[in-house]
């Protein structure tokens, strides 16, 4: 997804506001705005590796799903509005790719394959697009006991941390020290930085249980500003060199092709695209990833605030979440 498009989308997911529903119009929530929230969830990954069975296609068109692993989070919250938050959250995951789960030729000959733990900080505006509120007599009487989900828009900024590894004979390696494209060679680029700027969107749903906990939902995506999160990105550097400079295991993770496709009566067929300056990557489309997570939200006790000599709490009644 292009940036202006990207923009453009928020941009949609904001101004659709206009057609929400109503929350509750007074301003008990300044009293509630302090929220921790931890989350479990799943991560894929969307870049060189794996995917379809087909030549690389952009967005989720590519996912694979079997490369679905696990992540968590934990996050604070602050109310600034009416339906405006913001969100400090940390969130740890995996990611991986393997080309030997598609059956696109060329993929699968390159046979290249990663792992990596990610560790991102990001900080977060959220809007909430419709909320629904209960219509019970019971809920009218019980304001402080008011349920009500909402369905919001989430956007941010933050930072991603990742390492590629790579298996040879039951041990994981780190790859970026082996220059897999050359990187550290005479006249080429130093080596690639595990640290990436990133851009998460996406839509979350939540439903308020009681007055202290809600639960929901969220689905999220993140444009990073690296094509090297699964150490894949550019052309194929001479192999040679590699092996003469990096030793042969660096050469091996550079390029570990089969040499061959598998036709559809079963035959293998050579096939060499593993040249030096052949296609590895793609420069022109960076990594990206998704999550979607189950999350709870905890809101924390409001201030005590004295009043003639004794100390007294603060008039509760529950508005937003």
């Amino acid at each position: 997804m292009k940036f202006g498009n990207l923009f453009i989308f928020i941009f949609f997911l904001f101004s659709a506001s206009a057609f929400g529903q109503a929350g509750y119009q007074n301003s008990f929530w300044k009293n509630q705005r302090h929220t921790v929230g931890f989350g479990i969830g799943v991560t894929n990954f969307l870049g060189e590796l794996g995917g379809r069975d087909q030549v690389g296609s952009g967005f989720i068109y590519d996912m694979e799903w079997k490369q679905t692993k696990p992540s968590l989070l934990v996050n604070y919250r602050y109310q600034l509005g009416q339906r405006f938050y913001t969100r400090a959250q940390f969130t740890f995951g995996f990611i991986g790719g393997d080309d030997a789960l598609t059956e696109e030729r060329f993929r699968r000959n390159r046979n290249l394959h990663f792992k990596s733990t990610i560790y991102e900080f990001s900080a977060y505006v959220i809007f909430d697009i419709v909320n629904f509120t209960s219509n019970s007599r019971y809920d009218r009487l019980n304001s402080a006991e008011k349920r009500g989900s909402s369905i919001y828009a989430i956007a941010g900024v933050g930072g991603v941390r990742f390492n590629p590894k790579a298996n040879y004979e039951g041990t994981w390696y780190e790859l970026r020290e082996f220059g897999t494209e050359g990187q550290g060679q005479l006249n080429e680029p130093d080596e690639y930085s595990l640290w990436s700027v990133v851009l998460p969107f996406g839509l979350g749903y939540r439903y308020q249980l009681n007055r202290t906990w809600t639960i929901g939902c969220e689905l999220m995506h993140r444009i990073t500003f690296t094509d090297y999160m699964d150490d894949v990105s550019t052309v194929y550097y001479d192999n040679e060199i590699i092996s003469q400079t990096n030793g042969e295991l660096a050469a091996y993770f550079a390029d570990p092709s089969l040499g061959y496709y598998v036709d559809d009566n079963g035959n293998e067929i050579p096939l060499n695209s593993t040249e030096t300056g052949y296609q590895r990557g793609d420069p022109e489309d960076n990594d990206a990833y998704f999550t979607f997570t189950i999350n709870a939200y905890y809101k924390l006790p409001q201030k005590r605030s004295r009043g003639r000599g004794r100390t007294v709490k603060r008039r509760q009644r529950r508005v937003l979440f």
